[in-house]
């Protein structure tokens, strides 16, 4: 996995990496631009052994460019022996890192012959560097004196050193360049020299980390290193040994297995996968670019022919390269490298130990319990991609600790904003408390290799003990005109028992619905006080009325200064009560001048309470449409009541309902029912009447004449008068008599003379004539005009029952 990304720049040339030879066991002479291996002075041990034909392992004769058959016996790379062999074969330096660089192959270091190679010219003298990353520099033993202040001050800041080979060699001057690398700034690493046909990827994993190759998250380690790349003893014979083509004779299975083993080891060891160095054309040949390997840090080796940024192609289990060899011949001792990123992502690739904040510590209250909630965040950096763990530690009033385990999974982009790992460290979680005093919580991050404590943080919480009770009672409590529960129980602030609690009592009605009632527990209750030695004011008891008959649940619940408990809750089966029973005997119109009503008459009676006297409604439903509620009692006497039901007391019913115009009414009585859970109030009956009409009376003023008695003269007006809505009534008729001199005066008769003639016509009752008479003095012609005044309520007006005139 290559961490980042190097710069997308312009280059002038690219870089050209080595070739891999030909995977035959006796290499093929090729014109090489490295000088010949006998022109170097090499301070590699004496050859130990020429080509051989083939890569099954056979004993050569040192002398000889030719394989014998065995003469000695197979060096064993398990035994002790073997291995001391090998090592001495080697020499004090062993292998190279960048075994086809222009240094490697023109010091000729190792075994002397013809090689067919592809290589960095020495004439092409490393003076440059790219322009992106964190310089750094390898080495091994070939490179023992090395100025570690002067590579610090031309930019180096990272270096890797050679620890072992195999597991036959280890590097004689690997603590003196490892730790005098640290010593000037540097962070570093060891890297292994992998010679997979020697001895299994465990055991030479083991024997790295045994010689250096370990690792810790100090922030200045650089992860272990796997150089797997071209077989530095290609096509040779050591002590009887042969190792083979360039792949080491093996397949692409058997290398990238040994790469696995060895690697599941280094993690199991250290914690830490290794990085692999190679080249990309010897892994593409020898691996057949084997993939699966990109949670492996890739360290590639190419070598360009001028300055540039680009490391050319990488292998296809990767997409890009964490550091790059790009020189073997400066500017830096040993082979010259470069981190692909900026210093602070090489900081975070040593794995160093989580980070993270242990931000906020404050009290949580949600009603029933109380809370610490703690904040921050926390990641460790050596797993980029994995949920950090964070452990933290409360330690309650009491002393005793308790450990909570929370993944850091909540969202802080202020986080990833500044390290650029992600939106989701953070951790928000909640530790539940019941007891009031200080606190102590102490977090850490729980990291790969190492968990070091963010922070510790105290709080002093009042308030956290939740209130206690019970809902001893919730029971029917009924009476013919009152249905009710009566609630009762106890309830106590555990948090201030001296303060009285309130309780609120949630009851949820047959159609759903919820009403809450607020209940002070200040009652008496010294059994409570003998438990819990809080005083004996810490009862509760109410009623709460009942309208309707169903099932009911009540649920209480003891509030105190922050928190609430549930005290229970308890169900009750309302039955319906008694229904009203009566009728409506009559309805009647009754009207005068001014008003008109309709007259109900009936009785009514709940076999609830006989002796009570009820509502009963009545509601007018008028010609236009609008109804109107009449209440009245049924208290009236209707002893043929008592005595069909043998019930006592009043139960009859009389009211006048007004009306306010003529026409059909409607009208409906019901028995209010005295309980309040009754199914309901019945109907006892419904009449319906004609109340009537509206018009103005009607008549005639007959005849006008002058009658003189006694010398008086006198002016007489006869006629008849009826108003049709109240046809029994004799009308008032107003006349009026204008004199010649103009001046009127009027008076007023009843219409209350028989008139049979009227009445055979219209097929009406009564006294309907009238007759008036005025006293005249004057001379002359005379007016005479009667007018019938109307009683009936609904009157349009009176009426003009005619003019006459007379003269005297």
């Amino acid at each position: 996995m290559a961490l980042l990304t190097g710069p997308g720049l312009a280059v002038p040339a690219n870089a050209v990496e080595p070739e891999p030879t030909a995977t035959s066991a006796a290499p093929t002479e090729t014109a090489s631009p490295a000088p010949a291996a006998s022109s170097i002075a090499s301070p590699a041990p004496a050859a130990v052994g020429t080509q051989a034909a083939s890569p099954a392992p056979a004993v050569a004769t040192a002398e000889s460019g030719t394989t014998a058959e065995p003469t000695a016996t197979v060096p064993d790379p398990n035994s002790d022996a073997g291995r001391a062999a090998m090592a001495t074969a080697v020499g004090p330096g062993g292998a190279e890192m960048g075994q086809r660089s222009a240094r490697v192959t023109g010091s000729a270091k190792l075994l002397q012959g013809t090689k067919s190679l592809t290589t960095q010219s020495l004439e092409t003298q490393g003076t440059w560097s790219p322009t992106f990353g964190v310089k750094g520099l390898d080495v091994s033993a070939y490179q023992s004196s090395v100025d570690w202040l002067q590579q610090w001050n031309m930019g180096v800041r990272f270096a890797y050193v050679k620890a072992s080979e195999g597991n036959y060699y280890t590097n004689p001057s690997y603590s003196s360049q490892y730790n005098g690398s640290r010593n000037v700034g540097m962070i570093r690493g060891a890297y292994h020299f992998a010679i997979p046909n020697w001895s299994s990827g465990a055991d030479q994993a083991r024997y790295f980390v045994q010689n250096g190759g370990g690792w810790s998250p100090d922030g200045y380690t650089l992860p272990p290193v796997l150089d797997f790349e071209f077989n530095p003893y290609e096509g040779r014979t050591i002590n009887g040994f042969y190792f083979g083509n360039t792949c080491y004779g093996m397949s692409p299975a058997q290398l990238t297995s040994w790469v696995r083993d060895f690697g599941n080891t280094m993690l199991a060891l250290t914690g830490r996968l290794p990085m692999i160095y190679t080249n990309t054309s010897w892994w593409k040949q020898c691996t057949a670019d084997a993939a699966g390997f990109a949670d492996y840090p890739l360290w590639i080796a190419a070598y360009p022919s001028s300055a540039t940024n680009d490391a050319g192609p990488v292998p296809s289990s990767w997409d890009t390269y964490s550091m790059w060899q790009y020189s073997s011949t400066g500017p830096f001792a040993g082979d010259s490298n470069v981190w692909n990123g900026d210093y602070a992502s090489l900081s975070l690739f040593t794995g160093t130990r989580p980070q993270g904040s242990f931000d906020t510590a404050t009290i949580e209250r949600t009603g029933t319990t109380t809370a610490l909630k703690i904040r921050g965040w926390a990641l460790d950096r050596a797993l980029p991609g994995a949920t950090t763990e964070v452990h933290a530690y409360v330690t309650a009033p009491n002393g005793t600790k308790t450990l909570y385990e929370f993944p850091a999974t909540t969202y802080r982009p202020d986080v990833n904003q500044v390290l650029g790992l992600g939106d989701y460290h953070g951790f928000d979680n909640q530790i539940p408390i019941k007891v009031s005093g200080k606190y102590t919580i102490c977090v850490y991050a729980i990291g790969k290799f190492i968990n070091p404590g963010i922070g510790c943080k105290s709080l002093t919480v009042d308030g956290a003990e939740p209130p206690i009770g019970s809902l001893d009672e919730v029971s029917e409590q009924r009476s013919p005109d009152k249905e009710s529960l009566k609630v009762r129980g106890w309830a106590v602030d555990m948090s201030r028992p001296s303060v009285t609690a309130e309780v609120h009592a949630y009851l949820y009605g047959p159609d759903g619905s919820s009403t809450l009632y607020k209940i002070p527990a200040n009652t008496s209750r010294p059994d409570v006080d003998r438990i819990y030695s809080v005083g004996s004011n810490h009862g509760f008891e109410t009623n709460i009325d009942i309208k309707k008959a169903g099932n009911y649940k009540l649920c209480a619940y003891a509030i105190g200064l922050y928190l609430h408990s549930e005290l229970g809750c308890r169900s009750v089966s309302i039955a319906p009560g008694t229904t009203p029973v009566g009728t409506l005997d009559a309805v009647s119109v009754k009207k005068t001048s001014t008003q008109a009503s309709l007259s109900v008459r009936g009785w009514a009676i709940d076999y609830g309470n006989t002796s009570a006297q009820i509502p009963v409604h009545a509601y007018v439903l008028a010609p236009d449409g609008t109804s109107t509620l009449h209440e009245f009692t049924a208290s009236k006497p209707r002893a043929d009541v008592n005595k069909v039901l043998g019930v006592p007391g009043d139960h009859g019913y009389e009211a006048d309902l007004p009306i306010k115009g003529p026409g059909k009414y409607r009208v409906c009585t019901y028995a209010i029912a005295l309980s309040p859970v009754s199914p309901g109030n019945p109907l006892l009956g419904c009449g319906y009447i004609d109340a009537g009409f509206s018009a103005s009376p009607i008549g005639y003023l007959d005849s006008v004449g002058i009658e003189t008695v006694n010398g008086v003269a006198s002016v007489v007006a006869a006629g008849w008068t009826v108003d049709r809505d109240v046809p029994t009534e004799s009308l008032s008729v107003h006349t009026y008599v204008t004199a010649p001199d103009g001046s009127t005066t009027n008076f007023a008769v009843m219409a209350n003379q028989p008139r049979p003639d009227v009445n055979q016509i219209l097929g009406i009752s009564g006294n309907h004539g009238y007759t008036a008479k005025k006293a005249i003095s004057q001379r002359g012609n005379y007016r005479i005009c009667t007018y019938a005044i109307a009683a009936s309520p609904f009157t349009t007006g009176n009426s003009l029952l005619g003019c006459k005139n007379i003269s005297y």
